[in-house]
């Protein structure tokens, strides 16, 4: 099979297929600063809501979390409303962790 190599941006207005996956039709992004208070042993905390235009419900969310993010935390994000996204921190730990406030990037992914 051939393969194609671009030097730049590769825009579509019909999606981006790869190999025999869904189709990527828009991927949308927005940082915030987020401070957690203190999570509790075995136990979650949301962010507030970050605004990403576009966001549905039952969109992928991938999330970049701060070089300093505390030990024990499993981070995660989801829409939770149209055009909202936040993030959970889970606290996995036996012993509450209050992490320091940080900036979080939160990558939603559309697909057909």
């Amino acid at each position: 099979m051939a393969s194609t190599t671009f030097s730049g941006p590769v825009t579509s207005t019909n999606g981006f297929i790869a190999g025999t996956g869904a189709t990527v039709t828009s991927v949308l992004t927005a940082t915030s600063t987020i401070d957690f208070t203190s999570i509790s042993a075995n136990t979650t905390a949301d962010s507030s809501g970050i605004t990403v235009t576009g966001a549905a419900v039952g969109d992928a969310v991938m999330v970049g979390v701060p070089a300093t993010i505390a030990s024990g935390l499993v981070v995660t994000g989801y829409v939770s409303a149209a055009d909202t996204v936040k993030v959970r921190a889970a606290n996995v730990t036996g012993s509450a962790i209050d992490p320091a406030s940080g900036s979080f990037r939160v990558v939603v992914v559309k697909v057909a």
